[in-house]
């Protein structure tokens, strides 16, 4: 593509030349020649200094000069424009509607003309397939559930019977929706029966879920899954959980059963949240919290148990140096006990 193309997709202004045409994006700490890349940040000014990139995108009224064979695109938001660029260039599914020989489909299932189902699928009894959805390779979807429009499923998905799916949601490779939740009764000699769960899960619409992701089916009721939610990779939803419109979970999570989490809340990789309780809206939990009964404020918080960020940024530095504490404690005993 050529520079002043790439200038006008951006609303760029352009300083410094070059004839070179970009064939690639890439970081600024690996672009080279025929690339373009984007510097936001200071800490990432020595890349730019070394940078071969053609083309790099930056902030208005940059202080620098391009080097040699080199432009600078300025734009008000370089990290959003080099977004803008990404969603340009990523590759769109090339899907055409149809159902695969391979495909199994019940005779009571309503597949969409307009949908696709991939090989070795297989679509369970009353299941409704809408307008555009794309099911890819290997999926399973059980009886009477409901996918909406405009669906991504990439393939190995397993979706439970009675599940229900909303519009516009990607779900990755790998993520199982709808598996029993983990109910048991203990007995008198320590073995366990099993609670039969017999709810499903919801979906709403424009919903993420990350490869090798699990949300549980309910005890009773629904599993609900809100507007907007985005989920990463090796997440664990379990049963009757509530996630809030537009929160955002990072790998490694745990959510168990029966808790609430309010809307827009961020929770930061490996982190865990205890059953039967809630979060309030706006809720940031920093990576590797953990959190043992409710959270009725907004605000940032971190640490097992969570604390307010800056009380767990405390508690962690003094755990760090306990080892001389330790040490300084035994020095005091030691000279008490002389004296």
């Amino acid at each position: 593509m050529k520079i002043s193309e790439i200038a006008n997709l951006i609303n760029a202004k352009i300083v410094g030349d070059t004839t070179d045409d970009i064939l690639q994006l890439n970081r600024i700490e690996h672009a080279t020649k025929n690339e373009i890349s984007f510097y936001s940040d200071k800490k990432y000014l020595q890349y730019l200094e070394k940078s071969d990139a053609t083309a790099i995108i930056v902030p208005e009224n940059f202080d620098r000069q391009p080097k040699e064979n080199q432009v600078f695109l300025c734009v008000a938001n370089p990290y959003i424009a080099f977004l803008m660029l990404i969603n340009h260039f990523a590759p769109k599914p090339t899907e055409q509607s149809g159902i695969h020989s391979s495909a199994v489909i019940e005779p009571t299932a309503a597949v969409h003309p307009t949908a696709h189902i991939g090989a070795n699928c297989y679509i369970g009894e009353n299941v409704e397939i809408g307008e555009n959805t794309i099911i890819r390779a290997n999926t399973t979807i059980q009886k009477n559930s409901i996918i909406g429009k405009n669906n991504l499923i990439h393939s190995n998905v397993s979706i439970y019977y009675n599940t229900k799916i909303g519009d516009n949601c990607i779900i990755h490779s790998g993520a199982v929706i709808g598996a029993d939740g983990f109910g048991f009764i203990e007995n008198a000699d320590k073995s366990y029966t099993k609670i039969p769960q017999i709810g499903n899960v919801v979906i709403e619409n424009d919903v993420e879920i990350g490869a090798n992701t699990a949300i549980d089916r309910a005890l009773v009721g629904s599993t609900f899954v809100r507007n907007g939610v985005k989920l990463d990779n090796l997440i664990q939803i379990a049963h009757n959980v509530e996630l809030g419109e537009h929160t955002a979970m990072a790998a490694l999570t745990g959510i168990a059963g029966s808790t609430k989490i309010g809307k827009r809340n961020r929770i930061g990789g490996h982190s865990a949240v205890s059953g039967h309780i809630s979060t309030a809206d706006d809720v940031l939990l920093l990576a590797m919290s953990g959190v043992p009964s409710s959270v009725d404020k907004a605000g940032t918080y971190f640490g097992i148990p969570i604390r307010d960020r800056l009380t767990g940024f405390k508690i962690a530095a003094v755990i760090h140096n306990l080892p001389e504490l330790s040490k300084d404690v035994q020095k005091i005993k030691k000279k008490l006990e002389i004296e």
